[in-house]
C-alpha cells in the first residue's frame, strides 16, 4: 500500500511539475510577444492618419538602363538620411515628354549592434523627392543584426521633361547602430 501512494504521489508532482513549466513557458511567450509590440520602432506605421497610399505607374518599354555597383564597404550611424556615396545617376526626359524610371537597390548590408533593438533604413529619390513607395523615412532595409546578409528595394516613379538626379540615402534610427553596406548595385531603367 506504502509502495501505491508513494507512485501516486510522485505523479502528481511530474503532472504538477510539468503543468508549472508548460505555465511558464507561456507566460515567458506571451511576456516576449508584448515586449515586441510595446519596443519602440521607427519602423511599420510612420502616421496612421495619412491612410493607404497605393500608386500605379504605367511603364512602356524600356529606353534605358544604367546600372551602377560598389564591392568597397562604407558604413554610418547618421540618423538623418545622407547619400550613399556612388549611388547617383542623372537622368534627361526630352521636351514635351514624360518617362517612367525604374529604381532597383540591392545590397550586402548588416544594421548594428547597439544597446537598443533599431532599423536601418534607404529612400531613393529623384531630384530631392522620394519615389514610391515613399516610406516617409520608414522603409528599413535591414534590422538590428550584426550579421550581413543581402536585401533589395525596388522604386518607381513617372516624371516630366527635364534634367533629374536619381539617388540613394540611408539612415540609421539610433546614433549608437552601425549601418554597413557593402557589394551593392543602383539600377536605373528609363521606360516610355
Amino acid at each position: 500500500m506504502r509502495g501505491l501512494i508513494k507512485r501516486r504521489t510522485l505523479r502528481k508532482k511530474r503532472v504538477w511539475g510539468l503543468g508549472a513549466l508548460i505555465v511558464t513557458a507561456l507566460v515567458a511567450t506571451a511576456s516576449l510577444a508584448t515586449a515586441q509590440v510595446v519596443a519602440p520602432q521607427r519602423d511599420g506605421n510612420p502616421n496612421p492618419e495619412n491612410g493607404f497610399n497605393l500608386q500605379t505607374a504605367v511603364c512602356g518599354p524600356n529606353l534605358n538602363s544604367i546600372v551602377r555597383t560598389q564591392n568597397r564597404p562604407s558604413t554610418t550611424s547618421n540618423v538623418a538620411f545622407q547619400p550613399l556615396p556612388g549611388a547617383a545617376t542623372p537622368v534627361n526626359v526630352p521636351d514635351g515628354q514624360s518617362r517612367c524610371i525604374k529604381v532597383v537597390f540591392t545590397a550586402e548590408t548588416a544594421c548594428g549592434a547597439s544597446a537598443a533593438p533599431d532599423f536601418c533604413y534607404v529612400q531613393a529619390l529623384i531630384n530631392g523627392a522620394p519615389m514610391d513607395p515613399d516610406g516617409a523615412g520608414f522603409q528599413a532595409i535591414d534590422s538590428e543584426d550584426s550579421t550581413a546578409s543581402a536585401h533589395a528595394y525596388e522604386w518607381v516613379k513617372r516624371v516630366g521633361e527635364g534634367n533629374y538626379v536619381v539617388t540613394i540615402e540611408r539612415a540609421v534610427g539610433n546614433a549608437a547602430t552601425a549601418f554597413y553596406i557593402d557589394d551593392w548595385t543602383f539600377d536605373v531603367s528609363v521606360y516610355q
